[in-house]
């Protein structure tokens, strides 16, 4: 299915790689560091974390880092924006 393109829908910023909205109406973006490195911010209280726990060395290489990391940071991304109420900052 494809969501036609609205006023009403913003433009993600640049290197927003997923986003998820919030209970109080803010997002939480996910955005790719350095090499296999993620992070989730919660652009309404500010809460964030970083997923780079698996090392580009690990057994399974870059790939397997890459695919865990980023999993990483959608997993605390959609949790947290179940339960924030913060709203979205100015």
């Amino acid at each position: 299915m494809t969501i036609p393109e609205t006023d009403t829908v913003p433009v993600w910023p640049e290197g927003v790689l997923a986003r998820y909205l919030t209970a109080g109406g803010a997002t939480v973006d996910i955005t790719r560091g350095s090499g296999v490195d993620f992070t989730a911010t919660c652009l309404g209280c500010g809460d964030a974390q970083e997923c780079d726990h698996v090392s580009a060395t690990c057994i399974g290489g870059p790939a397997t880092a890459l695919k865990a990391n980023q999993g990483a940071a959608r997993e605390w991304a959609q949790a947290h924006a179940e339960r924030c109420r913060a709203l979205p900052r100015p």
